[in-house]
């Protein structure tokens, strides 16, 4: 944890705090502020938006599915305020020998709650089994796991091993119930975590002391805000600053920014001019911020009227989902289950065409032959970020006869409309980001993603994975297809009006 000024403000102290949780410690490791707000003040997270819920409901059902592998187990309760409850109703399950496994075994020890996603029996001892839906080990995962270790250890369990299972992305599945030796990898991070616990403890003494406050630590906004996650509390910790501040410079590094701090700047526009250390593209961003103006290169005119007409204005949409859903996939396979096409002739002209799978068998040769009956000829093919090419590079990799057709699409028709805006032009509004949806509402009134059922990427996916799941009603798999599309239709509508606004202001 990065080493935070002292604590300021009120005196007050509380007569008791809060009991730390393995959640509350990471939060605490993060930023001691989030610490307290997850504590006292919960209410003020930020909305969970539908991509991080599609995020957190893959993840609940890789945890779900992980229990198979270890079967025999029994689930605990798990609503956090029956927590002592679940830890009797542990303890009870573990003193019976019939018992193989626990699922969200709980245990308190030193002012510390923990869950356990799997606690597994090994002869007379236990294994901790922490179920990440991710394909290896990530160094955040190391504190997560060391204080499970350590309560649970404190609670008089005999502790075998302390392990990460993550999912085995080598696997493939052939339809069926899944092969779980295979989908999963165990991963022994036993010393790793044993030696990682007092260094752990040393830092939860200090994230402990900002609790007794009556008011939460006034730590102040930075890179640590989105590291290694975004905060839940980031809106709400960012309402009442600047209108630009320092963390809307583009790939600002902890290094930058610490400078930045230790001359008092918290406002790209208090930047000096001649300040050493910015990076061509911050030097733009504060410029404009200066100037209250938006910049335009010269090249970008030339640029635009390259685009050849017909123009077709492409966006796929894909799933890769952890637990493989098509048969002969992989966990996190990138597979393609839609397109939007928007063609706008040279006389102003504009139609449209797609595509949307409509079940769970593979959905690429289909597609790929929609697309080039769809985009093959004449014209310029306008994307936003490299993305749509790696999708046709992968297509033409998995479908080796329509590899020489494919391919011209992306060697001598593609432009990407991202870059151009990166490289060509800002607007202060656009408040560091390039995104398409940070993007669309500066340049295009009126127009942006806030009318749609399925707004983003992450919440596409699982919008097809639940569209083409037998089980889903059929009223809600219609409004599903109909809510992917208005989606894709939009992201190419966006291009379309984007590239308009831009010819129109150069």
């Amino acid at each position: 944890m990065n080493q935070l000024p002292l604590w300021g403000g009120s005196t007050a102290r509380r007569s008791s705090i809060k009991l730390l949780s393995k959640s509350r410690v990471t939060a605490g490791l993060q930023c001691p502020k989030r610490l307290y707000l997850e504590c006292y003040e919960s209410e003020k997270r930020d909305p969970i938006d539908p991509g991080r819920q599609a995020l957190f409901d893959a993840g609940r059902q890789v945890g779900e599915v992980a229990r198979g592998r270890f079967p025999g187990g029994v689930r605990m309760e798990e609503d956090p305020l029956l927590h002592d409850k679940a830890s009797r109703d542990t303890a009870a399950a573990m003193a019976n020998p019939a018992t193989r496994a626990v699922y969200e075994a709980a245990f308190t020890f030193g002012d510390i709650r923990v869950r356990v996603d799997i606690l597994a029996r090994d002869g007379s001892a236990w294994d901790l089994i922490e179920v990440k839906s991710s394909t290896g080990f990530k160094e955040e995962y190391l504190a997560d796991i060391a204080v499970q270790a350590h309560v649970v250890r404190g609670s008089g369990v005999a502790l075998n091993r302390a392990c990460l299972l993550h999912v085995n992305n080598q696997y493939t599945w052939r339809g069926g119930p899944y092969d779980l030796d295979s989908l999963f990898a165990i991963q022994d991070l036993t010393e790793a975590a044993w030696a990682a616990v007092p260094s752990l403890l040393e830092k939860i003494e200090e994230m402990r002391e900002p609790l007794w406050a009556t008011e939460p630590p006034p730590v102040p906004v930075g890179p640590h805000c989105e590291k290694p996650y975004r905060c839940p509390f980031f809106d709400h910790c960012h309402a009442d600053g600047p209108e630009h501040p320092i963390t809307d410079l583009p790939r600002l590094t902890p290094k930058l920014y610490r400078t930045f701090a230790e001359a008092s700047i918290e406002e790209i526009g208090e930047i000096p001019e001649d300040f050493d250390g910015l990076s061509e593209l911050q030097r733009r961003v504060r410029d404009c911020v200066v100037r209250g103006e938006p910049f335009t290169h010269p090249a970008l005119v030339p640029a635009l009227q390259a685009i050849r007409h017909p123009i077709h204005f492409l966006d796929f949409e894909t799933c890769n989902p952890a637990l493989p859903i098509i048969p002969g996939t992989r966990p996190f396979q990138q597979m393609p289950f839609q397109y939007s096409d928007h063609v706008l002739e040279e006389d102003g002209t504009l139609h449209h065409r797609g595509y949307l799978h409509p079940d769970r068998s593979d959905p690429r040769p289909r597609l790929a032959e929609e697309l080039i009956e769809a985009i093959d000829g004449e014209g310029s093919i306008v994307v936003y970020s490299g993305f749509e090419a790696r999708v046709i590079r992968s297509l033409a990799e998995a479908i080796p006869k329509l590899h020489d057709r494919l391919l011209p699409l992306v060697e001598h028709r593609m432009v990407d409309l991202h870059h151009l805006i990166h490289e060509h032009y800002y607007h202060p509004k656009f408040r560091g980001s390039f995104s398409i949806k940070g993007v669309l509402p500066v340049l295009v009134e009126g127009l942006d993603y806030r009318d749609l059922t399925i707004k983003e990427g992450s919440q596409a996916a699982g919008a097809f994975m639940d569209m083409t799941n037998p089980a889903t009603p059929a009223a809600k798999r219609d409004a599903l297809r109909e809510g992917l599309l208005a989606y894709c239709h939009r992201d190419t509508e966006a291009m379309v009006r984007l590239f308009q606004t831009l010819k129109e202001v150069t």
